[in-house]
């Protein structure tokens, strides 16, 4: 059973594909604030993903961007459990004993 807090969606690691996808984005819709109002995702989260702060996006988040730009798709990518992000290095393993969520 997972102990990480974000058990419950699938991410997919920030790789120059991904920024490729945001750089699209941008292309399409002319200016980030665009993006960013389109996705409901605020701009300085873009500006995480873009900058490598921020080592993955989940599903959920990529999809509403997908969808609300009208960008990419899903199955371009590969998807990982939080666990699997762990295990792969990209993310650290959770700081104590979590309660099940």
């Amino acid at each position: 059973m997972s102990k990480h807090p974000l058990k419950n969606d699938l991410y997919t690691p920030i790789t120059p594909e991904v920024l490729e996808l945001f750089d699209r984005m941008r292309a399409v819709h002319g200016s980030w604030r665009e993006v960013a109002y389109l996705s409901n995702t605020r701009l300085k989260v873009l500006r995480r993903w873009r900058n490598g702060t921020r080592k993955a996006i989940s599903m959920t988040k990529m999809d509403e961007l997908m969808t609300t730009t009208e960008v990419g798709d899903l199955r371009d990518y590969v998807w990982f459990t939080a666990d699997d992000l762990v295990a792969l290095g990209i993310w650290d393993a959770p700081a104590g004993p979590l309660d099940e969520r």
